[in-house]
């Protein structure tokens, strides 16, 4: 699942785009495909704001989004 990449990273799993947006494009649910589609075509904060949106509406810990906005998932 994608909240398990996210968190793997969080528990300072290495991290790489590619891997992640691998990852993403596997677990994406073909309706929802904002977090690929920001990685593709979107900057930095699209992505940021993706994957927030991605937490909250799956109504995960919202204190994610804190981590996820302090670092760079493009890079």
């Amino acid at each position: 699942m994608i909240i398990d990449r996210i968190l793997d990273r969080m528990d300072g799993e290495e991290y790489t785009p590619k891997r992640f947006y691998d990852a993403v494009r596997l677990y994406e649910n073909p309706e929802y495909t904002d977090i690929s589609m920001a990685m593709d075509y979107g900057e930095e904060k699209d992505v940021k704001r993706a994957l927030c949106e991605y937490v909250i509406f799956n109504e995960y810990n919202p204190a994610i989004c804190d981590y996820i906005n302090s670092v760079s998932w493009l890079e």
